[in-house]
């Protein structure tokens, strides 16, 4: 038996999943200690990765909350972009497929997906790219060349010794000089030209923006009026940091406070996953009403 076919099979057919890749723990050496495969796993071969597209039913609800400025969409994209349905189905399946390689002999280890996993030892992102369903758009989030960034990301660790598969380059389009429309949209301006990250898997050397995660936090959770906010925390004239991410949530709105607790989780932005152009030709038409490479 196949046994890397049969994982496919049984994620594509039983799980609902639409991307499976395999990556060898040798892709992961250049990951800082204590967030490698073998450091959760001791003797993993293989990392086993996951993911599933969102709907773009789901997904267009962030043009219509921002362009439209239709508050009572967000929590459409915040429950099943986010909370509810992609993290959901991803852990199904990563115990799914733990268990399933397990009954074949083979110790396995799921990893957390959605936000639990911002704490967790290994990142899926990473992962996702080491296993070659995508790689690293400019925004720093993984893009499938048919789907581009609108996916989410489970990883499954086990000792079974599997064929990895091919690594995918970033493509030409996804240079910042020759698109950037992650960086016009971002209302925070997390995601700039001048900060540089890069990483290299395999044989592969990845680079993209290096995200302000206090800045991108501060449009996610809805702090300022670009986001809808209902009580504005004006953006700083520096760059954003902890501290100024602190105190704008002290000065959120009581009923916005409600709508985090109501919702799971009240995702205000998702602007860089949305307008990313990578993915089906003409997409961005059928669902926005303005040109971000015009702005």
């Amino acid at each position: 038996m196949n046994l890397k076919y049969e994982i496919k099979k049984y994620a594509g057919e039983r799980l609902e999943i639409d991307y499976v890749g395999v990556a060898n723990v040798e892709r992961f050496k250049n990951a800082p200690e204590g967030t490698r495969p073998t450091d959760l796993l001791p003797g993993a071969k293989s990392v086993i990765v996951m993911a599933v597209r969102l709907s773009e039913g789901v997904v267009q609800t962030v043009f219509r909350t921002h362009e439209d400025k239709l508050r009572s969409a967000m929590c459409i994209y915040g429950s099943y972009g986010y909370a509810i349905f992609p993290n959901y189905t991803l852990m199904h399946a990563a115990y799914s497929t733990a268990r399933f390689l397990e009954k074949h002999g083979h110790m396995s280890t799921p990893v957390p997906s959605g936000p639990g996993a911002a704490g967790a030892p290994l990142s899926n992102r990473h992962a996702a790219v080491a296993a070659g369903i995508g790689f690293f758009g400019w925004h720093g989030i993984v893009n499938v060349p048919d789907y581009g960034p609108r996916i989410r990301i489970v990883s499954v660790i086990t000792r079974a010794e599997l064929e990895p598969d091919p690594l995918i380059p970033t493509p030409k389009i996804c240079d910042p000089r020759k698109c950037g429309i992650c960086v016009k949209v971002c209302p925070t301006h997390a995601i700039t030209t001048t900060a540089v990250h890069s990483c290299k898997i395999g044989d592969v050397e990845y680079t993209y923006s290096k995200l302000n995660w206090n800045a991108c936090q501060m449009g996610t959770e809805g702090l300022t009026e670009k986001n809808l906010a209902l009580n504005d925390y004006p953006l700083p004239d520096h760059e954003i940091t902890k501290e100024d991410l602190e105190e704008a949530r002290r000065q959120m709105h009581p009923r916005q406070k409600f709508e985090v607790i109501a919702w799971t989780a009240a995702y205000h932005c998702g602007k860089c996953l949305a307008y990313c152009p990578i993915g089906p030709k003409d997409r961005l038409k059928t669902v926005s009403k303005r040109d971000p490479k015009k702005e």
